[in-house]
């Protein structure tokens, strides 16, 4: 529970001109909140001359480039900037894991610590940053997953559940979609998992596989409107956008099970849909993808109770927020 007194501002850090589902998310939160009557900004790092970038005109943000230091505001920062937090010393800190993994591929690491990572030393790279950098910094924790809540909670760090939705836009134009314009293609986004998605693809030759990538988000919608399947074997960071977007657009969703992909809570579809990323599963994984491809009609339907969920979210949102944000 976040305490905001009468005389509270709450700020929230995010990398300016960036269009990827984190910044998204911290706009709709700076959005919601201001609905809400809450003295909310965006603080952009690193400060530029126009840092808002034009997908997010819409949530009509304020933004400030300097914030008030002292314990009656709140400082949300995502993961991936967490390293500036030290920087301000008596505002109240709230660190939201929009990701757990993306943490670890930071830039912004201390340098002491780069070297662990130099040497090859991943774990101890990760223990370093929660013991010294995380655990005990931060007044607030908030979490995008419950990947996100599990990892902190085996590790002492308490964090309360505040998710995500998709763009109204995308929940709007996916209600029209209709099946029966359906064709058998496989879409998949190279830059997660890619190495092991090529050797699915080599065991089936016969398949049109469509990469997710350079496209602008109309151009994704058109492709997820006409496939059958979307497929991702990568790292599961956060509660990543791509299974949902193409759950509504009628798709059915194979993946792995790496990072929050393990969790029910995080990505609802059935276990069969769930088959971890081995060679000696590939087999098992073309199965699947050809079941989907011919029993489309049927095999969608699996995914009901996913997609359901997925409307449902900007609602929760709405009331996790009343949960987690308290006017006192």
């Amino acid at each position: 529970m976040i305490e905001v007194y009468s005389n509270s501002k709450i700020y929230v850090m995010c990398p300016p001109q960036t269009a990827t589902g984190g910044p998204e998310l911290l706009h709709q939160l700076v959005y919601k909140l201001n609905l809400q009557g809450f003295d909310i900004s965006m603080y952009y790092y690193p400060a530029m001359e126009n840092p808002v970038h034009e997908n997010y005109l819409k949530y009509n943000c304020r933004f400030v480039t300097s914030i008030e230091d002292n314990p009656s505001n709140v400082l949300i920062i995502p993961e991936a900037l967490l390293f500036r937090a030290a920087e301000f010393k008596q505002i109240r800190k709230c660190i939201w894991w929009l990701s757990i993994d993306n943490l670890f591929k930071a830039p912004l690491a201390p340098r002491e610590l780069k070297i662990f990572k130099k040497l090859g030393w991943e774990t101890l790279y990760r223990y370093s940053v929660i013991m010294g950098k995380v655990k005990g910094k931060f007044t607030y924790h908030l979490a995008q997953s419950y990947y996100a809540v599990d990892y902190l909670k085996k590790r002492g760090i308490h964090a309360g559940y505040l998710s995500d939705y998709l763009n109204a836009a995308y929940l709007e134009e996916s209600r029209k979609i209709a099946t029966f314009d359906k064709v058998p293609k496989v879409l998949y986004n190279p830059k997660k998992g890619y190495e092991f998605t090529q050797k699915i693809m080599a065991a089936l030759p016969e398949v049109e596989w469509v990469p997710l990538i350079g496209l602008k988000p109309v151009e994704v919608a058109a492709l997820l409107r006409v496939a059958m399947l979307y497929i991702d074997f990568g790292e599961h960071p956060g509660k990543d956008r791509f299974p949902r977007e193409a759950a509504i657009y009628r798709c059915c969703v194979i993946t792995g099970k790496k990072g929050s992909s393990a969790y029910y809570e995080d990505v609802s579809i059935p276990d069969e849909y769930k088959i971890a990323d081995k060679e000696v599963n590939i087999p098992e994984i073309a199965r699947m993808i050809r079941a989907c491809l011919s029993e489309y009609n049927t095999r969608v339907n699996d995914f009901d109770v996913y997609r359901d969920k997925i409307y449902q979210e900007e609602v929760r949102f709405e009331k996790d927020l009343n949960t987690v944000f308290l006017k006192v």
